[in-house]
């Protein structure tokens, strides 16, 4: 890991614009001379790292190594913050008089050439110890390496998910829990239990039962549940109740208040108790550490006599013996050796044939099997460390000497997860130590997790790709050797949330703390940091006010999970990244009592998500005070309304994701913004049909708000200049007198780059993309080719659009919804046999006048989802029982016609359908 410390520290002294400033205030010659000493020691370092759990000299050698990279990153993040800081004071033009005169005079300049002075003295000693105590010798006499492969993307395949669903040696496993669960003969309610050690699968065969198509059909209820080590009750409730239904703001509020807590426990104990009573449910509690929690979640679960049923997965035989002494838990099993080596191959060869290499390779494939235990996880990331090797004898051979295990024990697999972190790339190291930052059995957004990485300074600039895009191949690459295990994807593909496993979660914990990588602060007050005068990153995952992270100068980066409240940010100046679980009143309060003036002072922050919503009196000094943050990538404000001084925030040059506030003012005319990605919720400013659009040449997410038919022409030329744009949301607004013109795209350099659309017009307007109060003009020009993702809301139909709509090969996800307050036109939407060749999700909402949807055999053929809302002259539908792979069906409101005759005649329709929801 010192590695990669060293690394992000070479990076940081190679930035454009610490390069530039050094040079400007006279520190070049010591700039250089550390980068060279720097580059010197990581020369060896990777081997310094491999030796240090043998010899304890090569030990303290790199954790002086590391000591000294931190100790780099803070002196050039002070100095780059004080230089900021005179400039924001005395002015550029005054600032740069006082350096052309001499700048070697200036206080902050002396204090830099100091430290810098310091730290090389400190460089060159630890090159002496290195001769002085043989370290670089043994090093290399006794280094070993690995060739790492870079990814290997194949077009058109998707790299395969750690928890798929055909993991080898469940399936005779489901069929036993599935039938333990619909068991017919016992109709009260009981608890069936999964056991075993981590590592055996307990969570992926739950996750079998959960899905199957039996489960699904006999259970009206299923509600799945992470419970972790440290629950709270409460919180427990709220989850199985947003399973259920979404919470409304009263029990949001009550939730989030500690003082009403035991009223909250009450309040949703009452209505889960309400809700469950007349049906049958299912209810997962996976990954159950205390017989406490079920002793208090059993109380709440009514005694119904209609076969619902609880599900535990435990570690612990204890608690599934007590959770019901009539029910016999059922124990987990390792792999046979045939089992456990078709699942090694099966990750060591994730696109070949393995029958290809295993004359050479099935001895070792044995031994493998036998290190491991015949234990899936064990398995399975020696497995994927394995697919990133060339499959030959010696490249597998040196990874087996590294393993040391072989016998059933969580500490020694624990040690075979290690061996794998030790030959993970450099890279990814902090990558995967980041993970420790987040609450056990916690589901990872993929955007945000990236754009933290970009702020840290884990993701390094190349040319031909944006550091979002170099973190998703580093995401995509933990998930390909198993550390990662992927919990959904967007349609196109791209990772859209991860969760890590509890023992490589411990992993992390556990390097994070060698490496005073970051800090945990529980209300246990566990820590993760052997020096906590020293940490650099905090997580409190506690609900207490009074529990707080070392306040120091060292403090970069820290990330709440409370739901009580936000700590108070005034001490918190060096910080580069500041994110929160959600918002709440009592973070809202706090930050309201947060002084401009202090704010001003973060202008090292690089990444702000939750915390900043500028509201009340001091809301246009903390605008000000943001727009002194001249660092900033990634801003989201919730909240807040509009004023003038907000504009400064579109000064920063630096930023690259921007949420507003729906209908905030976008940037004002002609603004540069060269590194902007992302900007969601903006509204239109008048100015720009005069001036011009604001100039994003790296734009990929765009959402823009009261679109004037009059801006098509300036629309048309920004299009122009944004060849990356990916996303689309436009909203119009207004009643035209003519007819609006098509927008035809296929000119653009986006047409080819564009996944989604999403096109609105308000409730009491004609205006949309295709023409005035009707689709007659419709064009497949109007869509670009390769859509995934279209969604058009708040329009009318004078002619069938599926005609056009189905010509787009590529799209997966569809979304037609009329208005609420007028008559529709198009009576019939007909599909033919070969249309929507990829569609997978259709989703109909509010076409009143919509009364025939027929699709021809063939059509919609990879259809899995239909979910049909106030159609309510709708009778007739395509013949279902052609679509061979759609799972779920759901007609909501107004349909009571059509539900009666598919209950009855057209019976046959559903009988393949496992999900069905009539409302």
């Amino acid at each position: 890991m010192a590695e990669a410390i060293v690394h992000l520290a070479l990076n940081k002294l190679a930035q454009a614009a610490v390069t530039e400033t050094l040079q400007l205030y006279g520190a070049g010659g010591q700039l250089d001379s550390l980068q060279h000493e720097l580059r010197w020691i990581q020369a060896f370092l990777k081997d310094a790292e491999a030796k240090k759990n043998l010899d304890h000299r090569a030990k303290t050698w790199v954790s002086e190594v590391r000591e000294v990279a931190y100790k780099i990153e803070d002196v050039i993040d002070t100095f780059m913050a004080d230089v900021d800081d005179r400039k924001n004071r005395q002015g550029v033009i005054n600032a740069l008089k006082q350096i052309l005169r001499n700048p070697k005079k200036l206080p902050i300049v002396r204090k830099l050439t100091s430290e810098m002075d310091e730290i090389g003295n400190r460089l060159q000693k630890i090159m002496e110890f290195t001769e002085r105590y043989g370290i670089n010798r043994e090093l290399k006499e006794d280094s070993s390496s690995s060739t790492v492969l870079p990814r290997r993307p194949i077009k058109g395949v998707m790299l395969p998910d750690v928890d798929d669903t055909d993991v080898v040696g469940l399936e005779i496993d489901k069929e036993n829990i599935v039938k333990l669960l619909l068991e017919p003969s016992t109709p009260r309610s009981c608890v069936v239990s999964i056991v075993g050690q981590g590592g055996l699968g307990k969570t992926t065969l739950a996750k079998k039962a959960y899905n199957s198509d039996k489960v699904k059909r006999e259970f009206e209820i299923r509600v799945w549940l992470s419970i972790s080590q440290q629950f709270e009750f409460i919180n427990v409730l709220a989850m199985m109740l947003e399973g259920i239904r979404s919470l409304n703001q009263d029990e949001k509020d009550l939730l989030i208040d500690p003082k009403s807590q035991s009223r909250a426990v009450q309040r949703f104990a009452g209505e889960l108790n309400r809700l469950l009573k007349e049906k049958r449910y299912l209810i997962i509690m996976d990954d159950v550490w205390t017989s406490d929690l079920w002793d208090q979640v059993k109380d709440v679960l009514p005694n119904t006599q209609n076969g619902s049923r609880v599900l535990l997965t435990t570690r612990i035989s204890e608690i599934a013996a007590k959770a019901d002494p009539t029910c016999v838990p059922y124990n987990m099993n390792y792999l046979s050796t045939e089992e456990s080596q078709e699942l090694l191959l099966k990750k060591a060869f994730p696109f070949q044939d393995p029958k290809a290499y295993l004359n050479g390779l099935s001895n070792l494939t044995e031994k493998f099997t036998k290190k491991c235990g015949n234990l899936p996880l064990a398995l399975i990331v020696v497995g994927g460390r394995l697919s990133r090797e060339l499959p030959t004898y010696n490249c597998w051979h040196k990874i087996l000497q590294k393993l040391n295990w072989h016998d059933g024990d969580e500490k020694n697999c624990t040690d075979i997860l290690a061996t794998s972190y030790e030959d993970t790339p450099t890279f990814l190291k902090p990558c995967f130590m980041y993970f420790a930052l987040f609450p056990e059995d916690y589901k990872f957004k993929v955007k945000p997790l990236i754009r933290m990485w970009v702020s840290e300074g884990f993701i390094h600039e190349k040319n031909d790709t944006t550091m979002e895009e170099t973190a998703e191949n580093y995401l995509e690459e933990l998930v390909q050797r198993s550390m990662i295990q992927v919990v959904g994807r967007y349609l196109s593909g791209s990772i859209k949330y991860c969760r890590i496993h509890d023992l490589l979660r411990d992993l992390a914990i556990e390097k994070a703390k060698e490496n005073n990588f970051l800090q945990i602060i529980s209300n246990q007050g566990d820590t993760c940091c052997n020096s906590s005068t020293m940490v650099r990153r905090a997580a409190l995952h506690c609900h207490r006010e009074d529990i707080m992270p070392y306040t120091g100068p060292y403090l970069r980066s820290l990330v709440y999970f409370g739901d009580h409240g936000m700590p108070n940010i005034d001490s918190y100046r060096n910080l580069k990244l500041l994110w929160a679980k959600k918002r709440s009143r009592l973070g809202e309060e706090r930050f309201a009592r947060t002084h401009p003036k202090n704010l001003k002072k973060m202008i090292q922050l690089r990444y702000s998500w939750y915390f900043l919503s500028p509201r009340g009196s001091v809301a246009a000094k903390c605008w000000k005070s943001i727009g002194h943050m001249r660092n900033l990538q990634t801003l989201y404000i919730d909240d807040c309304e509009y004023c003038p001084e907000a504009d400064c925030i579109w000064n920063i040059k630096t930023l690259r994701h921007v949420i507003l506030p729906f209908q905030f003012l976008g940037p004002p005319p002609k603004v540069d913004l060269p590194n902007l990605q992302t900007v969601k919720r903006i509204k239109i400013r008048e100015s720009w049909l005069v001036e011009g659009w604001p100039k994003m040449p790296s734009i990929r997410v765009l959402w823009l708000f009261d679109f004037p038919p009059k801006y098509k022409e300036s629309f048309c030329n920004f299009l122009s200049e944004v060849p990356h744009l990916t996303y689309l949301f436009m909203q119009f607004f207004g009643r035209a007198r003519a007819p609006y013109e098509r927008l035809d795209m296929s000119s653009f350099p986006c047409y080819n780059h564009m996944q989604s659309l999403h096109v609105v017009g308000k409730w009491n307007n004609y205006e949309c993309i295709g023409g005035v109060n009707q689709y007659k003009a419709l064009d497949i020009r109007l869509f670009p080719i390769h859509l995934i993702k279209l969604i058009i809301v708040h329009c009318d139909f004078e002619e069938d659009p599926m005609p056009i709509i189905e010509k787009l090969k590529n799209l997966r996800l569809l979304e037609l919804m009329g208005s609420d307050n007028r008559k529709q036109y198009n009576k019939k939407f007909s599909c033919s046999a070969r249309g929507f060749p990829r569609l997978e999700y259709l989703k109909f909402r509010d076409l009143k006048s919509l009364e025939e949807w027929k699709v021809e055999k063939g059509g919609m053929s990879l259809l899995k989802e239909i979910r049909i809302w106030d159609c309510y002259d709708l009778v007739t539908v395509p013949e279902l029982q052609h679509m061979t792979k759609l799972n779920k069906l759901t007609l909501w409101n107004g349909h009571e016609s059509l539900v009666k005759r598919l209950q009855g005649d057209e019976s046959y329709k559903l009988k393949h359908i496992p999900s069905i929801e009539f409302d």
